[in-house]
């Protein structure tokens, strides 16, 4: 009886993995508000992640498990926002540059209207690690000429947050660091967007 009762007191909720993400949380997800959406702002099971369409891009020897990168994804809050608001798998890369911001074997592609945010996987450990948007990087014009035209993105100094600007419709797009969305347009935020654009 005492093993039962103990059982509905364990939270296993807030372990925090060795990448310094909460495994199975959404750690930094607001939990109400009318801008979230439900399912990315609850604990749980997870949203499945569709990869038999995506493209494996690498070399001879790359070789996923696309069922445990699926696996591993489903929990992962940056995927399920992405799915929620129309972003499609497009591809899984090999990650084979020590640079790569995404770092792990994998890095799943996620795609909208010609933006693409990539999530890197580890498939050893079972967890998914950083992620990053492959927006131009653009500083100001004297620094990096004229803005691209299409999406560009910059990185804000205080906060260590990338913004990501759609020039043409002229509204930020997402708002991220490599292990959490801020923003999501168009309808995911915890912070204040007031006066972004200004």
């Amino acid at each position: 009886m005492i093993l039962l009762a103990s059982c509905g007191c364990i939270d296993t909720r807030d372990a925090v993995g060795d990448d310094g993400m909460q495994n199975g949380t959404t750690e930094g997800l607001p939990m109400s508000g009318s801008c979230t959406p439900a399912s990315a702002a609850t604990g749980g099971t997870g949203m499945p992640v569709d990869l038999s369409q995506a493209e494996i891009r690498g070399g001879p020897d790359f070789s996923p498990n696309v069922t445990r990168i699926s696996s591993i994804l489903r929990n992962d809050p940056r995927a399920r926002l992405l799915i929620e608001n129309g972003w499609n798998v497009a591809s899984i890369n090999e990650m084979n540059d020590t640079k790569d911001r995404a770092r792990g074997s994998a890095a799943v592609e996620f795609q909208k209207e010609g933006l693409s945010f990539y999530i890197g996987v580890d498939e050893q450990e079972g967890h998914t690690t950083g992620g990053y948007c492959d927006a131009e990087v653009w500083v100001a014009e004297p620094v990096s000429g004229p803005r691209p035209g299409n999406y560009h993105q910059a990185k804000d100094k205080m906060e260590g947050w990338w913004h990501v600007f759609d020039d043409r419709n002229e509204r930020v797009v997402m708002v991220y660091n490599s292990t959490m969305f801020f923003y999501l347009y168009p309808s995911y935020s915890i912070i204040d967007m007031e006066g972004i654009l200004d």
